[in-house]
């Protein structure tokens, strides 16, 4: 595989019977995700999820493809309340066949360069503790651990600490 053949670009709504199989393999390969695989939407409700990212200028739906296959996704959305309009949130998966070639860090740059369009001035996200990987990639954007939520998540009878991080974003790029 070729980095170069893989597509970023935001989903449409053809794409959701992709999104399915890639969240149904993504969740039952990796413990990282919060969401277990008995928790999964079903068919109808992702359409109208993706529907809902695919209209509202306040969301951000990106997927990554690789031989029109879907192996990478991050959503992004930004907060509704107006105080804290300038806050965005987002979730990333990649498939665990293509980690190391550099989608997480694409698939986050782009989100990132979205944000900025939106003049979002932080960005915030959660991880588990134990996944040291992903929080590397996340401080080389500059994202910093800012709190920790104690025993938030609960996987066979194993508690994990959620890290709290968040990147602010200086005026300049915006």
């Amino acid at each position: 595989m070729e980095y170069n053949e893989i597509i970023i670009r935001p989903v449409q709504l053809s794409d959701v019977k992709k999104i399915y199989e890639f969240r149904k393999k993504v969740v039952s390969e990796t413990h990282y995700l919060i969401t277990s695989p008995d928790e999964l939407p079903n068919y109808e409700t992702l359409r109208r999820y993706v529907k809902i990212y695919i209209t509202d200028p306040l969301r951000l739906h990106l997927v990554a493809e690789f031989d029109r296959k879907i192996v990478g996704e991050i959503t992004m959305l930004i907060h509704e309340k107006k105080r804290m309009r300038h806050v965005a949130e987002f979730g990333i998966s990649v498939l665990k066949d293509y980690w190391g070639v550099g989608i997480g860090k694409n698939l986050i740059s782009n989100a990132i360069k979205w944000a900025i369009t939106k003049k979002v001035t932080r960005i915030q996200l959660e991880v588990m503790k134990t996944n040291k990987r992903a929080i590397k990639l996340y401080e080389k954007f500059g994202f910093q651990i800012e709190g920790i939520k104690r025993n938030a998540v609960k996987i066979n009878n194993r508690y994990i600490d959620l890290l709290i991080m968040g990147l602010l974003i200086a005026p300049e790029r915006r």
